[in-house]
């Protein structure tokens, strides 16, 4: 009888002899599963993934809503990730503190083709996030708006507030590569008005004064804010009083379309403002008839109650307020404070503006000393075509008020051959209310350069009078296209008065953007051969604390010096 086996048999049989038979290694992997990666300290925000009872720890297990922020003491080393192309509405009120080794990071995360993630404050909040009174969080990459259908006084982007912390000092709170748009403030002070993209104030009130260590604001784009850019606030000047902030830096950051104050240094000691971009400033405002002082002040980068700051590489075009109007100013309570290898440009008000005003000194400030101003740029600046709401016009390159002392202006280039149409001021240097401090002010090796139609005194004095012989040193400066040049001998001392033969004047920007071009700068404000600028400048007193490393071209300065920004 013969017997069959069945085909299933006869498969299984063949499988299990092949399987036998293979050696060890030709054996093949099957892939399984990769379970995400979770990271207990990260938690990830998704509006439209994520889920209330996630754990937040992974992409896949998002949060819905950024509720969560407000309502979480965050700790040391926790990363919070909000997805690009992502909005919210409402306020992020930041609670817990991190340390200076693990900070709490707020960023953005997800495909960075998609725009930053919205925090949107909608102008029904005082604020779209609120840093009061925490330390070491860092803000990267958010899109912060605050604007409503009408504007809201006092409306701010990011608002830090140093309020009785413990221990007095609010430490580590940086900003980076933020867009801060938006925000609807209103345009003019009167009756508690203006509005800030960022804000910060320290309260020298009570048991506690605080200040900040350590506010870094670099790469943010700041646009469309009413009224201000990155301003300060502090209850008094008093030096008896005073808790300055330390480790303030502001750097790499563009300002467009914002009205008022760019950027204002406020009760800091050693503050860095550098590498900055201001350009096409919205127009400034006047306040309602019946305001006794309706023009709006405001100046496009400075610093009050302030000591060693420095302001350099800098950018500033375009500012329109209605009264000062200057690029960069110095202003009360401030010493010791360098601008260094800045270029300014179409400032309707003027390049700089010195400004310690007597009316503070009885209220405990101290004197304006020590102002060095170098190697800068400046072109066509003071272009306001009105009469100032005193009557006056004033829209000189450099104005300096008040008790001013041991300020130090030298190797700059000022260029004007752009008058306003009327009410034109393309005076030089203003003096209002000087106070003839001996040596107070010193000008070395300056270009004054003027080529308008406009019959142009070199100086005017508003209020006051001026002694020249015992307040001003004016030695070696080429100052060419103007009139009514004092001619004291202490004055006038190795001065010029002849085209300065630039390689190439620069008047106006080729790019069809009219943004300044440092590199037609570069090429075109060199000294031309022949040039009677060349090596006809007095050596300069080097400073004790901001020691003079290269000119503008960032060329080591020579022994026999230059008139101008170019001196090598």
């Amino acid at each position: 009888m013969k017997t069959y086996l069945k085909p299933r048999f006869n498969l299984m049989l063949l499988l299990l002899i092949l399987l036998l038979s293979c050696k060890e290694d030709t054996l093949i992997d099957v892939p399984q599963p990769v379970a995400e990666q979770s990271y207990p300290n990260r938690y990830y925000i998704d509006p439209d993934n994520g889920k209330f009872y996630n754990t937040g720890h992974s992409p896949s297990q998002a949060w819905k809503s950024i509720d969560i922020i407000n309502e979480k003491v965050w700790n040391p080393g926790d990363t919070i990730l909000i997805k690009r192309g992502s909005s919210f509405n409402g306020q992020l009120v930041l609670k817990g503190s991190g340390t200076e080794a693990a900070p709490i990071v707020i960023t953005s995360y997800g495909d960075e083709s998609d725009p930053l993630p919205t925090i949107n404050g909608g102008g029904t909040v005082d604020e779209a996030i609120l840093v009061n009174n925490v330390q070491y969080w860092e803000l990267h990459q958010l899109k912060v708006t605050n604007k409503g259908a009408v504007p809201r006084p006092k409306s701010v982007g990011i608002r830090l507030v140093a309020n009785q912390i413990e221990g007095g000092v609010m430490n580590h709170i940086i900003i980076r590569e933020c867009i801060v748009t938006d925000v609807y403030g209103t345009k003019t002070h009167h009756l508690g008005g203006g509005g800030s993209a960022i804000f910060y104030y320290n309260v020298l009130d009570g048991n506690q004064p605080s200040s900040f260590n350590k506010v870094w604001i670099e790469n943010c784009t700041l646009s469309n804010s009413q009224r201000d850019g990155i301003t300060g606030w502090v209850s008094t000047g008093d030096r008896a009083r005073r808790k300055a902030n330390t480790n303030f830096i502001i750097r790499d950051n563009t300002f467009e379309n914002i009205p008022g104050d760019q950027i204002i240094i406020n009760s800091c000691d050693g503050a860095l403002v550098e590498r900055n971009n201001v350009f096409n400033c919205a127009p400034g405002d006047f306040s309602p008839d019946g305001i006794p002082f309706r023009a709006e002040a405001a100046a496009a980068i400075w610093c009050i109650h302030s000591d060693h700051t420095q302001f350099r590489y800098n950018i500033v075009q375009d500012h329109k307020a209605t009264w000062d109007g200057q690029a960069f100013d110095c202003d009360q309570n401030s010493q010791h404070t360098l601008f260094e290898y800045n270029i300014s440009y179409n400032n309707v008000g003027g390049a700089f503006l010195l400004c310690p005003a007597d009316a503070g000194f009885n209220n405990g400030y101290a004197e304006s000393t020590g102002t060095i101003f170098r190697y800068n740029i400046s072109i066509n600046d003071g272009t306001r075509d009105y009469l100032k709401e005193n009557g006056k016009i004033l829209a000189s390159t450099i104005d300096i008020v008040g008790r001013v002392k041991d300020a130090h202006f030298h190797n700059n280039t000022f260029i004007k051959t752009r008058s306003a149409a009327q009410n034109a001021d393309n005076v030089a240097l203003t003096f209002d209310s000087y106070t003839n401090i001996p040596q107070s002010l010193i000008f070395e090796n300056n270009i004054f350069y003027n080529s308008t139609a406009v019959a142009n005194d070199f100086y005017r004095l508003t209020v006051g009078h001026l002694d020249p012989s015992g307040s001003i040193v004016f030695k070696n400066n080429n100052v060419f296209g103007y009139t009514n040049i004092p001619s004291d001998p202490i004055f006038d001392t190795g001065n010029i008065h002849v085209d300065p033969k630039f390689v190439q004047l620069v008047s106006e920007f080729l790019s069809g953007s009219k943004l300044v071009d440092k590199d037609q700068i570069l090429q075109g404000l060199q000294l031309g051969a022949g040039s009677p600028c060349i090596a006809a400048g007095i050596s300069v007193a080097n400073s004790t604390i901001y020691p003079h490393g290269h000119d503008f071209w960032g060329k080591s300065i020579p022994t026999t010096n230059n008139i101008g920004a170019f001196n090598h």
